[in-house]
C-alpha cells in the first residue's frame, strides 16, 4: 500500500510537493480506508487537472524512482528532468520520498540526486513514535559516509563490511537499497523487503502500457480468461468470448512477410530464452511467444461475435475498437486489484473507455468491500466526481501557479458536505484543477484564416 509521496525539483514540481492517501475524518465509505500498522490508509484515489497541469507528472515521478530503484543506477538523463523554469533549480538536487506497507511494516524511502550522483539516501522503519533507521547515506564533498542501525555495529565484521562498503564497493551514481538487495539479501532482509515492495507491488500503466503475455496468461490460466470473459461481456462491447489460437511460431507466422516477424523469430530460434511480445506493424496485432518444451508457441488473442443468425464470427483484436483494446489492458490489473495486495497507478484511466464505461469499473472497485488492492488514478472524467464512489479526502486537483510550477492538494482543504454536487461544483471552476480558456473572440481564428487565403 502506498501512503505518500514527497517530490522535489523533478518535471513540473518546482517546491517540496506531497500526495498522499491518509483519511480525514469523513464517514462516507468507510471500507475504503484500511489499517497498516496503526494507521489509516486508504485504498483509492483520484487525480484531476487540466491538460499540462502536471497529473501525468505526479505518475511519471513515482515510475521514475521505481526504474531506478530496479535498475540499481542513476538514469543519465534525469538532470534534464529538473524543473526548468527556474535558474536557480539547475543546481539544486532532485528529492523524492515514498513511505508505503509492506509485509506488515510501514517504511519510508528517501533519495536525493544532483549530477546525475547520488547525494542522500536514506531508509527507514516508519512507526507513530519514531522511525527505526535501516541505513543513512550521505555524500559531502566526495566523501560517501553511510550508517546503519546501531545494532548492526555490534559485529566486527559487519563493522568491516561497512566500511569497506562506503570506500570501495558502492559508487557514487548506484543505489544502496538496491546493491544490497540483489547481492546481500540474506544480510539485510529489512532492505529486501522494501526493495521487493517497488518490484512487485508497484505496478504503473501510462496510456501507452500494455500487459506483456497476456495472450499466454489467457491461454493458461482458466481463472483469468473466466474473469475476462464476464467482464468483457458485462462492458457490452459485442464480444461473446476471447479465445486464444496456439500454433508453432514458424507456421503461425508464414503467412505473413513481415522482415521484423521474421528477424524476430530467427533471433528467438537461436536464443529461446528471449521468448516474449512481439507487434506485427503492418497488422497491428500483437503476440506472445513462449517455449514449451523444445517448441517454440506463437499465441494470439481473438474474439468472437455473434450474427444475425446466431453463428460465431471469428474477430482479430486489430478490428476491435480503440476502447476495447484499452479495456482488455486494464483485465490483468482489475483482477489483481481485486484479489492480491497491490498497488497500481493509472495514468489516464478513462482514455478511449465511455464515461459510463469507467464509472461501472471504479464503482465496481469502490463498492467492493473485499477488493484487496489499491487504485490511484489520473483522470479528466468529472461524471466521477460522485460521493457514491469516492470520498472527498480520495481526490485530489493539479493546478499551475504563474511560475509554471504544480500545486497539488485534496478535496479535503475545502469544506464539503456530504450532500454537494462535487461534479458540479469543480465544472463550475469552484475547486481548481481545470482549464483557463481564452474567449474563443480573442483567438482571432477568422482573421489569421482570411490571411492565409489573401496569401494564396
Amino acid at each position: 500500500m502506498l501512503l505518500r509521496f514527497v517530490v522535489k525539483n523533478l518535471f513540473s514540481f518546482k517546491d517540496q510537493t506531497e500526495f498522499n492517501l491518509f483519511p480525514n475524518k469523513t464517514s462516507r465509505l468507510p471500507h475504503h480506508k484500511v489499517e497498516v500498522d496503526g494507521i489509516d490508509i486508504l485504498r483509492l484515489s483520484a487525480v484531476y487537472g487540466a491538460n499540462g497541469s502536471g497529473k501525468s507528472n505526479l505518475i511519471k515521478s513515482i515510475a521514475l524512482l521505481k526504474k531506478i530503484i530496479e535498475d540499481g543506477e542513476i538514469e543519465n538523463v534525469i538532470e534534464n528532468k529538473k524543473f526548468k523554469l527556474s535558474p536557480a533549480c539547475i543546481n539544486l538536487p532532485v528529492e523524492m520520498g515514498i513511505e508505503f506497507h509492506t509485509q506488515l511494516k510501514n517504511y519510508y524511502y528517501a533519495i536525493s540526486i544532483n549530477n546525475n550522483q547520488v547525494v542522500y539516501e536514506f531508509l527507514a522503519q516508519s512507526k507513530k513514535e519514531k522511525d527505526i533507521l535501516i541505513f543513512e547515506r550521505k555524500i559531502e564533498n566526495e566523501v560517501q559516509r553511510i550508517n546503519f542501525s546501531p545494532e548492526y555495529y555490534e559485529n566486527d565484521k559487519n563493522k568491516q563490511f561497512a566500511s569497506f562498503l562506503e570506500e570501495k564497493i558502492l559508487d557514487k551514481n548506484r543505489l544502496l537499497i538496491s546493491l544490497l538487495s540483489k547481492k546481500w539479501e540474506i544480510e539485510f532482509p529489512e532492505i529486501k523487503k522494501a526493495f521487493d515492495w517497488f518490484n512487485f507491488k508497484l505496478s504503473i500503466i501510462s496510456p501507452k502500457t500494455s500487459p506483456a503475455f497476456l495472450e499466454h496468461i489467457l491461454d493458461s490460466k482458466k481463472e483469468m480468461a473466466d474473469f475476462a470473459n464476464t467482464l468483457m461481456k458485462s462492458f457490452n462491447t459485442g464480444i461473446f468470448k476471447l479465445g486464444v489460437d496456439c500454433k508453432n511460431a514458424e507456421d503461425f507466422f508464414s503467412e505473413t512477410n513481415s522482415e521484423d516477424v521474421k528477424d524476430m523469430l530467427l533471433s528467438l530460434k537461436n536464443a529461446p530464452k528471449n521468448a516474449g511480445t512481439i507487434n506485427n506493424r503492418k497488422t497491428g496485432e500483437k503476440f506472445s511467444l513462449v517455449t514449451e518444451g523444445e517448441e517454440l508457441i506463437a499465441k494470439q488473442i481473438y474474439s468472437e461475435h455473434i450474427d444475425e443468425k446466431g453463428n460465431y464470427v471469428k474477430f482479430l483484436l486489430s478490428e476491435e475498437s480503440d476502447g476495447t483494446k484499452r479495456l482488455l489492458d486494464f483485465l490483468p490489473a482489475l483482477q489483481s486489484l481485486v484479489n492480491k495486495d497491490k498497488v497500481y497507478l493509472i495514468d489516464e484511466i478513462e482514455r478511449s473507455i465511455h464515461p459510463l464505461t469507467i464509472k461501472e469499473i471504479i464503482s465496481k472497485f469502490s463498492l467492493d468491500e473485499e477488493a484487496k488492492g489499491q487504485l490511484i488514478f489520473t483522470t479528466h472524467e468529472s461524471c466521477l466526481l460522485d460521493q457514491d464512489i469516492l470520498r472527498p479526502d480520495e481526490i485530489w486537483f493539479c493546478q499551475k501557479d504563474l511560475m509554471g510550477a504544480t500545486q497539488l492538494y485534496s478535496l479535503s482543504d475545502f469544506k464539503v458536505h456530504n450532500t454537494i454536487d462535487i461534479e458540479k461544483g469543480y465544472l463550475a471552476g469552484r475547486y481548481g484543477g481545470i482549464p483557463f480558456l481564452s474567449n474563443l473572440h480573442d483567438l482571432n481564428w477568422h482573421k489569421h484564416a482570411h490571411a492565409e487565403q489573401e496569401q494564396d
